[in-house]
């Protein structure tokens, strides 16, 4: 009964997630999938700037939550998708364990898996179910699916497969399925060189069935890469933008302090053997090249860091007991410090980066050399799996990733969105009186981010819920000659169907957008003061035209 103690560390912690709301940008696809589909739009053909395999999988999981009554409320939904998930990442954690049991000791098989765990569950809110995210889930699964089995062909399967989900939920994060295969070569060479080539064999046949199949997805694959034309993958590399990076680094050692133990924690598991070093170097550049040819430095694209930092520092607290208390000693320090930090004002933050940075440098550095020192002695100081080592060691990886998800704590420490601050429960949404007065089941035109279609929930028979193209192209005329464009535009030309037409000023500047999409909109739709339908600030109701 003792060994299973550990795995209750993350059940308090658990349940205290499912009160934080689902970010905006996951709130857009949701909302997105879900306003489209009861227009009927299919998942496969509707668009929310995801690929095919995250709308399935985010789209499974409110599916999944809509065949339970009464989980139509905007709080129940975040709770239920949320408890979905976590559900799945218990899952996937299981089958790190298995994984990682067949070739490791049971002591570094249940930290590591249960720190990975733990990391995953305790996501900043903005990495949570984000396309990145999702990417360093099905990484973690990869692992352990590749491992677990006793036949190698079953593992190679199961592992490719999981392997290729990497890349599959958003091409951008394809370094990680490289860190997956790196990571099971570590323990299983064999198995590594069979799981690349079976998710070689998946990625060649997802491609000529999307091909095919679905030719719209790189369509919009196209054009999405084309939207961000100044990011690092369409220049050389420059000195502004090793400039960003760093600061955005800066931002995700704060953000996730567990990152700061991970120098430390590769060296005890190095054990002076410079292959390793050479290996967690190349690990640690794929682990950041995703985010870095991105270019946007938005903290969920650093997503995997911290649960590969967590796994690494959970192996090695399990793997030499001479490492566990300054390991552990360090973690809540640094744990500490950042949640002291993240809540500060974002002025004050914004001119201390520098002093705090090179502070969580210092202490990286400081704790690697200890813990040279500390493992210098040939082998490993083991001993006997105890429940508390394995508890103790989970229960540090929640501590350095609770900063991040605690009310009144910043989504970032001074980067893009670091203005925006955490907090717990549900308010009643401001659309209820709006839903009310156009119907809940009548058919809309969105010209809003998708956030608000999640919750006011009408229908909308547009295959652009939150119309991206023609909302680009109000402010960037070269979008009006993107495929995507002509084919949002339909929205306007072609639906008949829509009896209202939701305006966010803010987001769809209808004075910037071409001519044409001017005409359309006051040909279809009356905007006049006398006509607009009473709505919450900042926007704009206009009943069709009759």
């Amino acid at each position: 009964m003792a060994r299973w103690l550990p795995a209750a560390v993350l059940f308090p912690v658990l349940l205290m997630t499912l009160w934080l709301p689902l970010n905006g940008d996951v709130q857009y696809a949701l909302g997105g999938i879900e306003a489209a589909g009861r227009g009927g739009v299919s998942v496969w053909d509707v668009f929310v700037a995801r690929p095919i395999a995250y709308r399935l999988f985010v789209g499974g999981l409110d599916g999944l939550r809509e065949l339970f009554p009464g989980t139509g409320s905007w709080a129940a939904k975040n709770a239920i998708v949320r408890l979905e998930t976590d559900l799945v990442i218990v899952l996937i954690g299981v089958a790190l364990f298995l994984g990682l049991r067949r070739f490791c000791r049971p002591s570094i098989a249940s930290v590591g898996a249960l720190a990975t765990t733990a990391a995953l569950i305790v996501s900043p809110p903005w990495h949570f179910l984000q396309p990145d995210w999702v990417a360093a889930l099905a990484g973690v699964l990869a692992v352990g699916a590749a491992l677990a089995p006793k036949r190698l062909w079953l593992g190679a399967v199961l592992g490719g497969f999981a392997t290729f989900l990497t890349l599959a939920v958003k091409l951008a994060t394809a370094p990680i399925a490289a860190i997956a295969v790196l990571l099971i070569a570590v323990l299983c060479l064999r198995r590594a060189v069979w799981t690349a080539v079976a998710a070689v064999g998946f990625t060649g046949l997802w491609y000529v069935l999307t091909k095919q199949f679905l030719p719209w997805e790189w369509t919009w694959f196209a054009d999405q890469a084309a939207l961000v034309h100044n990011s690092p993958i369409h220049h050389a590399p420059n000195l502004a933008d090793f400039r960003k990076f760093r600061m955005a680094m800066y931002d995700v050692m704060i953000l996730s302090p567990i990152v700061v133990l991970a120098p430390a924690a590769v060296v005890v598991l190095a054990r002076r053997k410079l292959r390793w070093y050479a290996l967690a170097i190349v690990i640690a550049g794929l682990s950041v090249s995703s985010a870095y040819a991105q270019g946007e430095w938005f903290m969920y694209h650093f997503a995997v860091l911290p649960v590969l930092a967590a796994g690494v520092w959970g192996a090695a607290f399990g793997a030499d007991r001479r490492a566990r208390l300054p390991l552990g000693i360090g973690l809540v320090a640094v744990a500490v410090a950042s949640q002291i930090l993240l809540r500060q004002p974002y002025a004050w933050r914004a001119s201390h980066l520098g002093l705090v940075s090179k502070a969580y440098l210092a202490v990286a550095v400081v704790l690697a050399v200890v813990l040279w020192f500390v493992t210098r002695r040939s082998g490993q100081n083991t001993d006997r799996t105890r429940w508390w080592t394995t508890a103790a060691g989970t229960a540090g990886v929640v501590i350095a990733m609770l900063p991040a998800a605690l009310p009144a704590s910043g989504y970032a420490f001074t980067g893009y969105n670091a203005t925006v601050r955490i907090f717990y429960g549900y308010p009643k949404t401001t659309v209820e009186d709006l839903r009310s007065q156009i119907g809940a089941d009548t058919p809309v035109l969105y010209l809003t981010f998708g956030n608000l279609a999640y919750r006011l929930e009408n229908p909308t028979a547009c295959r652009y819920p939150s119309p991206q193209w023609l909302q680009r192209g109000a402010y960037l005329p070269a979008v009006r000659d993107y495929p995507s464009y002509a084919d949002n535009l339909r929205c306007l030309t072609e639906d008949t169907t829509a009896r209202y037409v939701l305006i966010n000023p803010v987001w769809f500047r209808v004075a910037g957008s071409s001519p044409q999409v001017r005409a359309l909109l006051a040909a279809k739709f009356d905007c006049s003061d006398e006509a607009r339908v009473p709505a919450p600030p900042g926007l704009l109701v206009c009943p069709a035209r009759a």
